[in-house]
Protein backbone atom coordinates (compact mmCIF):
# COMPACT_ATOMS: atom_id res chain seq x y z
CA UNK A 1 0.00 0.00 0.00
CA UNK A 2 1.40 2.97 -0.84
CA UNK A 3 2.00 6.04 2.16
CA UNK A 4 -0.25 8.19 -0.12
CA UNK A 5 -3.15 5.53 0.02
CA UNK A 6 -2.24 4.77 3.41
CA UNK A 7 -2.99 8.72 4.60
CA UNK A 8 -6.14 8.79 2.39
CA UNK A 9 -7.59 6.05 4.87
CA UNK A 10 -6.34 7.68 8.00
CA UNK A 11 -7.95 10.45 6.81
CA UNK A 12 -11.29 9.11 6.57
CA UNK A 13 -11.07 7.51 9.69
CA UNK A 14 -10.86 10.35 10.84
CA UNK A 15 -13.70 11.99 9.39
CA UNK A 16 -15.81 9.19 9.93
CA UNK A 17 -15.55 8.62 13.82
CA UNK A 18 -17.04 11.73 16.05
CA UNK A 19 -12.87 12.13 17.52
CA UNK A 20 -9.75 11.07 15.74
CA UNK A 21 -8.62 7.68 15.73
CA UNK A 22 -5.11 8.75 14.55
CA UNK A 23 -3.37 11.13 15.53
CA UNK A 24 0.14 12.75 13.16
CA UNK A 25 3.10 14.09 14.20
CA UNK A 26 5.06 16.07 11.61
CA UNK A 27 8.56 15.53 10.89
CA UNK A 28 11.55 17.42 12.14
CA UNK A 29 14.67 17.11 14.14
CA UNK A 30 13.06 14.47 15.89
CA UNK A 31 11.52 12.78 13.11
CA UNK A 32 7.06 12.85 12.94
CA UNK A 33 5.04 9.77 13.26
CA UNK A 34 1.45 9.20 14.10
CA UNK A 35 -0.13 7.20 16.95
CA UNK A 36 -4.02 5.99 17.74
CA UNK A 37 -5.48 8.19 19.90
CA UNK A 38 -7.70 6.89 22.74
CA UNK A 39 -10.53 6.97 20.46
CA UNK A 40 -8.59 4.63 18.06
CA UNK A 41 -7.27 2.14 20.19
CA UNK A 42 -11.18 1.56 21.45
CA UNK A 43 -12.11 1.51 17.76
CA UNK A 44 -9.29 -1.63 17.49
CA UNK A 45 -10.44 -3.52 20.76
CA UNK A 46 -14.19 -3.22 19.28
CA UNK A 47 -12.94 -4.57 16.10
CA UNK A 48 -11.23 -7.38 17.41
CA UNK A 49 -14.32 -8.11 19.83
CA UNK A 50 -16.45 -8.34 16.78
CA UNK A 51 -13.62 -10.49 15.05
CA UNK A 52 -13.64 -12.67 18.17
CA UNK A 53 -17.33 -12.89 18.30
CA UNK A 54 -17.61 -13.76 14.43
CA UNK A 55 -14.99 -16.49 14.41
CA UNK A 56 -16.70 -18.17 17.60
CA UNK A 57 -20.01 -17.96 15.71
CA UNK A 58 -19.12 -18.95 12.57
CA UNK A 59 -16.71 -22.15 13.27
CA UNK A 60 -18.74 -24.99 12.51
CA UNK A 61 -20.06 -23.28 9.66
CA UNK A 62 -16.26 -22.43 8.38
CA UNK A 63 -15.17 -26.44 9.23
CA UNK A 64 -18.47 -27.53 7.18
CA UNK A 65 -16.90 -25.25 3.76
CA UNK A 66 -13.44 -26.27 4.27
CA UNK A 67 -14.51 -30.16 4.56
CA UNK A 68 -16.46 -29.85 1.44
CA UNK A 69 -13.17 -28.32 -0.29
CA UNK A 70 -11.29 -30.94 0.85
CA UNK A 71 -13.87 -33.49 -0.47
CA UNK A 72 -14.26 -31.75 -3.81
CA UNK A 73 -10.36 -31.05 -4.29
CA UNK A 74 -9.35 -34.46 -3.60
Amino acid sequence: MSYRRAWNLINELNALFADPVVEARPGGVNGGGASLTRAGADVVRRYRAIETNLTASSRRHIAALEKMTRSTSA
